[in-house]
């Protein structure tokens, strides 16, 4: 197979931008599936696992973009002025990934209980805590926009790149040392 088909894989540090869309996307999808359980008595099971099974995605990712983010940091530190942007983007993204886990262990529990007790859940119940679930939803979801609105303004207003390099740490840390900020390295 032809390496060169594929693009390289970039190092540890130069993987978030790869993976922080995930739990943005994922987040932003949850309330949509609460809302759907709450008003679709026919799926309710169905969705409110739905939502349970995305939350749980979007708080992985969210731990992995975290992850990914801290290793990427000493770019945006480099770069003059980008210091309080790179504090909110990385002080928001900790508290949507914190969260995201609450929203995620109330999920678990709220879709336990209707499982149990789906016959015998009034659609006034039902209406009101899809209500109150969805409430809870947008917390981690408003809080993950506003993260990665700080970290789109790291990138198209500060300039912050997180290199793609062949080499994997010891060629970004190499670049780093030479001033670089390089977003890929021709073999």
């Amino acid at each position: 197979m032809n390496s060169s088909l594929f693009p390289p894989l970039p190092a540890y540090e130069g993987l978030h931008p790869l993976v922080v869309h995930f739990p943005i996307a994922i987040m932003l999808v949850v309330p949509l599936f609460i809302v759907l359980a709450a008003v679709w008595k026919g799926q309710s099971k169905g969705m409110l696992i739905s939502a349970l099974i995305l939350s749980v995605l979007g708080t992985g990712f969210a731990f992995l973009s975290v992850s990914t983010g801290e290793a990427a940091e000493k770019f945006a530190k480099a770069v003059p002025g980008a210091k309080p942007t790179l504090e909110r983007h990385e002080g928001l993204a900790e508290l949507a990934r914190n969260l995201s886990i609450v929203l995620m262990l109330v999920l678990a529990a709220v879709t336990a209980a209707y499982v149990v007790m789906a016959d015998r859940t009034s659609r006034r119940v039902r209406l009101i805590g899809g209500c109150v679930l969805f409430a809870m939803s947008l917390v981690p979801a408003i809080v993950l926009a506003n993260a990665a609105h700080e970290g789109g303004k790291l990138v198209h207003v500060h300039g912050v790149h997180a290199p793609i390099v062949s080499g994997g740490a010891a060629s970004v840390n190499k670049a780093i040392e030479q001033g670089a900020s390089p977003e890929r390295e021709d073999d």
